[in-house]
């Protein structure tokens, strides 16, 4: 039944991936069914950058889509001028208080137009669940992320500030979890939640006692189909691709020292992203001597990216901390398997059938797994053909038709659960009242 949805998505964006996407892709989907206002506050690189959204909208609209721009108080645009010179946890306190702003304008908007649910979508991260829990509306939290506690073996040999910040966040999350009660009330307080991974599931029933529906953020997009051409000539070559930001996080690192262990030399990866360990990790595959077997493109636009990934037989993610990175879908799309570390969202998306997952365990052991199995893949590439039809198989589970499904179920469950906390306060409130007086 179509209904009428208020959405708070502080970032999204119709160009771009990542939060951005995730949310974008959320609402044009939703919007086949469903009447939808879109409370936003960015869709370019911070807040109050809207220009893009605002573009795009002009030129094609959405009819069953009103969006408004919330916009940043005084104070939050100060604040966020720290976050901009690189201060990232400073973002928080803007976003809190954008997230006040927010409530300001659902209330005003409730005013005419009478919601039916309310839907706190984005960005996924538990920290800051905003306030729609204080109108008198049932509500939807989620996918919810970010719960992930990296394990020290991850941060093993990586440089001190990569290891102090991720320990500093780990100290935070665990706090937070643990002892903050308006997290705790946000838990409390959504009529139905989302987790975006199974150990954030965990961490909701444990922490909280809640149940949550699984369901990633991201999703396949466009057409699911395979280049069956490049197989032709992959007993000569067979195409790596890691594509990503070149930061600590993502990991490339170990990439690298895993294709300096492989013997056969029968591959080529391709890398695609920059960042700022950009010229670090150049002169890194230089001194493993792997620079003639690698090809660097630095940022492509998303339809580029998307043709090499769909020209190669093999794609590759060593990211330490991931909720559930858009790449493995796209990967998915167009029938790429894909080597990974068997945690995060690349854990509970992929299977045995279309992905080789690693066993995290200390950076040397990953690096001497993974060249092993690439070691048998570049014996006997026909192994890649026959992953790729079944990652096609294994793409269909996420086609946004099947997620819109889930989501109108969770639409009716949280109404149904709101209308019956109502029907318990009026049934349950009077005994209470004689009860204390």
């Amino acid at each position: 039944m179509k209904k009428r949805i208020l959405i708070s998505a502080y970032a999204i964006s119709p160009t771009r991936g990542s939060e951005y996407g995730a949310a974008w892709n959320t609402v044009i989907n939703l919007a086949k069914e469903h009447e939808l206002w879109v409370l936003y506050g960015m869709s370019d690189d911070h807040m109050g950058d809207t220009q893009t959204l605002k573009s795009y909208i002009e030129t094609n609209p959405l009819p069953s889509v009103t969006f408004i721009e919330v916009k940043a108080p005084l104070l939050a645009k100060t604040i966020n001028i720290l976050n901009k010179v690189g201060l990232g946890w400073f973002f928080y306190f803007a976003y809190y208080l954008w997230q006040k702003e927010v409530l300001n304008t659902a209330r005003v908007l409730l005013e005419t137009v009478d919601i039916d649910i309310v839907h706190q979508l984005g960005p996924i991260g538990f920290r800051e669940p905003g306030f729609l829990g204080e109108l008198d509306k049932p509500l939807i939290w989620g996918p919810v992320g970010g719960m992930n506690i990296v394990s020290p073996v991850l941060l093993k040999g990586k440089p001190f500030s990569t290891r102090l910040k991720f320990r500093i966040k780990n100290i935070i999350n665990k706090i937070q979890l643990n002892y903050s009660p308006r997290i705790a009330r946000a838990f409390q307080r959504a009529d139905v939640l989302l987790s975006a991974t199974t150990n954030g599931k965990h961490t909701i029933q444990d922490k909280f006692g809640r149940q949550s529906y699984l369901m990633p953020e991201q999703g396949i997009i466009g057409d699911i189909d395979l280049d069956e051409a490049k197989f032709n000539n992959v007993q000569h070559t067979v195409k790596l691709v890691w594509s990503g930001t070149h930061i600590e996080r993502k990991n490339l690192q170990l990439c690298l020292n895993a294709l300096a262990l492989v013997k056969r030399r029968n591959w080529i990866l391709h890398i695609l992203g920059n960042g700022p360990l950009t010229d670090q990790l150049k002169e890194k595959a230089k001194e493993l001597n792997l620079s003639g077997a690698v090809v660097w493109y630095g940022h492509l636009s998303r339809t580029k990216a998307i043709q090499i990934m769909r020209s190669s037989h093999l794609h590759i993610i060593t990211s330490i901390s991931e909720d559930n990175p858009a790449v493995i879908f796209e990967a998915m799309s167009a029938g790429v398997p894909t080597l990974t570390l068997d945690h995060c969202g690349m854990g509970d998306v992929l299977c045995e059938k279309c992905a080789i997952k690693i066993k995290v365990e200390s950076h040397h052991r990953m690096a001497k797994n993974i060249a092993e199995h690439l070691e048998y893949l570049l014996a006997n590439p026909e192994v890649l053909a026959d992953m790729a039809l079944e990652t096609l198989k294994c793409a269909a589970k996420h086609e946004w038709s099947k997620r819109l499904k889930l989501l109108n179920s969770c639409y009716d469950a949280a109404i149904e659960v709101y209308k019956d906390k109502a029907a318990s306060k009026v049934i349950f409130s009077p005994l209470i009242i004689l009860e204390d007086a």
